[in-house]
């Protein structure tokens, strides 16, 4: 099943091949001896083209739950042989570093003591494919239109305004100074979703923010903005997460919000998850 998923992910038996870092042939033979004893054919083969058949697509999808599903067992058993009752994956934007998941978190331990919880930050994207591979079991994202997927649910938790980062010389920030400003902003690359919101938010007044620097990742954006490379966007919630030398304003006449919300896959659910999601919800 891993094979078979790569190959489909990948787009082909040799880049399938150089990501599990397999040679080519077993790959093949593998996947060949699967649709053997599947009794059909997975994969459309002949020439330049590669495509998956429909009953493929049928046997992928109930691969990836299968796989998922397999993997979260795994995982339980051994944090189970450790003495933790239960283990959770947690994904969080780096936009969710707030007070709101911290409660959260007491409320689940208080309700479920020994239970272990695994956090990891990511992007917003990157939380939407691991939950429907199971690598996570909840994802704390940023709830915007472009953000969708009918396999995986999402309740918003909390929403907070949009603020301008700056160094804590600076006492207050308007549109007038906005527009006058450099920025430090993340690459659309990773935070596709939050770009596209801050898009949507600067149509309104009319902003054409100056972008002198794009970077990946959020503690390199504060460092060039404490450098005074320019300022940058964050949710104000988040303050505290901030180094010394940076604080959050508000903007006057204008005020963006963003909202966070929790999700998790449909088709894998435990009961120690809806526990831990009551904790948020209720």
């Amino acid at each position: 099943m891993r094979y078979t998923i790569a190959v489909a992910d990948a787009g082909g038996f040799r880049a399938a091949a150089e990501v599990l870092n397999i040679a080519q042939p077993a790959v093949s033979k593998t996947v060949q001896d699967t649709e053997h004893d599947l009794g059909f054919e997975i994969f459309q083969r002949g020439g330049s083209v590669f495509e998956i058949t429909e009953a493929g697509r049928v046997f992928l999808d109930d691969a990836r739950l299968t796989l998922a599903t397999f993997e979260r067992t795994i995982r339980a058993s051994r944090q189970n042989d450790l003495g933790a009752r239960g283990h959770i994956i947690v994904g969080y934007s780096a936009l969710a570093t707030s007070s709101q998941i911290s409660a959260g978190l007491d409320k689940f331990h208080k309700r479920c003591p020994g239970c272990q919880v695994e956090m990891h930050v990511m992007s917003t994207d990157t939380m939407m494919r691991n939950l429907k591979t199971g690598e996570i079991d909840i994802g704390f994202l940023l709830s915007h239109g472009s953000v969708h997927d009918p396999e995986v649910t999402q309740i918003p938790v909390w929403s907070t305004q949009i603020g301008a980062v700056v160094p804590r010389s600076v006492a207050e920030v308007s549109l007038k100074s906005l527009r006058m400003a450099n920025f430090v902003l993340g690459v659309r690359e990773n935070w596709r979703s939050f770009r596209a919101l801050l898009d949507e938010a600067f149509v309104a007044p009319g902003l054409r923010p100056t972008i002198v620097d794009e970077a990946w990742d959020v503690q390199v954006i504060f460092q060039r903005v404490a450098e005074g490379r320019g300022l940058s966007f964050f949710p104000i919630s988040a303050a505290d997460s901030l180094p010394a030398a940076l604080k959050i304003l508000p903007v006057a006449e204008w005020a963006p919000k963003l909202t966070i919300a929790m999700a998790w896959s449909n088709l894998v659910d435990t009961r120690l998850l809806r526990a831990f999601r009551e904790s948020y919800i209720q």
